[in-house]
């Protein structure tokens, strides 16, 4: 029989190899990856890398489109005025124009729209936070309240909505100190602007036209790692190996090695490979489905741009379109995206942003100026002419402003229509012409003189006489056709 501390010694020991083989086996366990599980099982990864998990840096066509809209809403001046159309007063200084021109240290003014409108179109909204100088929130639309310094745009991903009653009471912010510039906090609904698009799903946030247009996105982005594959790999889809006899795992880890030898790297050519006894190297053609690619990424840059409503000439390319237009295509697409898209998206941020603005004064109004941009005057020419030549058919001016949307002011006598002097209406012979003073006739004869001469001088046109002829047709010479003229146009004009 042991003694106690023989029994004692070997149930320690029992416990320990328990303990032990158990750390290990967790720490075997824990040292594995997912990748590495999958590599050991012979399936494929599920790499992030392969998966569509952020479009506006993953896809081409959704930043290019995303990033057209907001330059181009970057690059339209917003004006600030008091009041709107006639009489309107610009504001050039104060708290007001400082905060639309600086909103904030570390945002500039093109920044702080490329940012409003980047976030529209990825979540379908925007928050922007009105602070004072501390930084802290400003309450919108208190009497007595103090004046907005600041304004950032925050993340939408960071927001909850608080609801009670059927109605917000609050915004739970949950930004992290190396994402936001702001610390996670709970703000009311007058702390915040909030602007959101149309969502059938959920009345109180905004429906995302991004989530519209994933599934191009995806499929675009398959197509690109597609492509990328192949290249890499000289244009090769990979490899079947046939054999009689079975391959036990040290000849198909040397036949796997010779391949991947022969496909060393891309741009290369592909080095030979010896084989030995009844072993094929197939290798499979690429489908048609495959080899339409291309198109399909076009056909998803298409759907993707119709979805942004961004015409495929300003997402840059128009090589064809310009070519059979010699570029007034383009420019016709450019007119429209900036009428239609520009024009409707800069109305909503004015919405958005009247908030802050009447917090100055609420005679303010804030605008973008789009007829400054030289596109919008151009238009505005092409219009001039086209109610120039009505105005000369009689057309009123003022009907003319406002069909052509002219931008001038009525003015008291644009009601009446006005022709020229020497029009007559057509078939009347009750009315007859005044009478022609002698002066005027003469100079209406010595006109008409010179303008025989001229053609005297010319040279003979097709189907014309060379020469000018007396009344029995005989040739008159240049100083006989003169007088000629001269006694016939010297009689008195019937």
């Amino acid at each position: 029989m042991l003694p106690e501390w023989g029994i004692h010694n070997i149930f320690m020991k029992l416990l320990k190899n328990i303990i032990d083989k158990l750390s290990i086996k967790r720490d075997a366990t824990m040292s594995i990856t997912a990748s590495g599980r999958d590599w050991l099982r012979g399936t494929n990864a599920d790499d992030a890398s392969n998966k569509l998990v952020a479009p506006y840096s993953q896809c081409a066509w959704i930043y290019v489109a995303i990033s057209v809209l907001a330059e181009s809403v970057a690059h339209i001046p917003f004006r600030i005025s008091k009041g709107r159309g006639k009489g309107e007063m610009l504001v050039d200084s104060g708290p007001v124009f400082e905060l639309f021109r600086n909103p904030h240290p570390t945002i500039s003014r093109a920044l702080f729209w490329q940012t409003l409108v980047s976030w529209e179109a990825l979540r379908g909204e925007f928050f922007v936070a009105p602070l004072n100088e501390a930084g802290q929130p400003v309450p919108l639309g208190r009497r007595n309240a103090v004046k907005p310094c600041q304004m950032l745009p925050l993340n939408p991903d960071c927001f909850a909505h608080i609801v009670s009653g059927h109605e917000i009471v609050g915004w739970r912010f949950s930004g992290q100190e190396l994402e936001s510039p702001v610390q996670a906090q709970v703000l009311l609904p007058e702390e915040l602007v909030h602007w959101r698009n149309f969502n059938p799903y959920l009345f109180w946030r905004g429906l995302s036209p991004l989530s519209v247009a994933l599934l191009p996105a995806t499929a675009d982005y398959a197509a690109a790692q597609f492509m990328k594959g192949l290249m890499i790999n000289n244009g090769d889809a990979g490899v079947i190996v046939t054999s009689e006899e079975m391959f036990d795992t040290t000849q198909r880890e040397q036949f796997v090695a010779a391949l991947n030898d022969r496909k060393r790297r891309a741009g290369t050519a592909d080095r030979p490979l010896f084989l030995w006894g009844k072993t094929k190297v197939e290798k499979p053609t690429i489908s048609s489905a495959d080899l339409q690619f291309l198109e399909n990424r076009k056909l998803s840059r298409q759907e993707i741009g119709a979805v942004f409503k961004v015409p495929e000439s300003m997402m840059g390319f128009a090589g064809q379109q310009s070519a059979l237009s010699a570029g007034s295509a383009i420019e016709q697409d450019r007119l429209t995206f900036i009428e239609n898209t520009i024009g409707g998206l800069c109305r909503r941020l004015e919405a958005a942003m009247e908030p802050i603005i009447k917090s100055f004064d609420p005679m303010l109004d804030g605008w973008f100026d789009l007829d400054s941009l030289p596109i919008m005057q151009a238009a505005r020419r092409d219009r001039m002419v086209t109610a120039a030549q009505a105005f000369g058919m009689g057309v009123p001016f003022n009907e003319l402003n406002q069909v052509y949307d002219l931008g001038f002011e009525s003015l008291p006598w644009g009601n009446k229509g006005y022709v020229a002097s020497s029009l007559r209406e057509v078939g009347s012979g009750s009315e007859k012409s005044a009478p022609v003073t002698e002066s005027a006739q003469s100079v209406h004869v010595d006109a008409l003189t010179e303008r025989f001469l001229q053609l005297l001088d010319a040279p003979p046109s097709p189907g014309h006489p060379p020469k000018a002829t007396d009344k029995n047709g005989a040739e008159l010479n240049r100083r006989d056709a003169r007088d000629a003229e001269k006694d016939r146009l010297s009689e008195p004009l019937q």
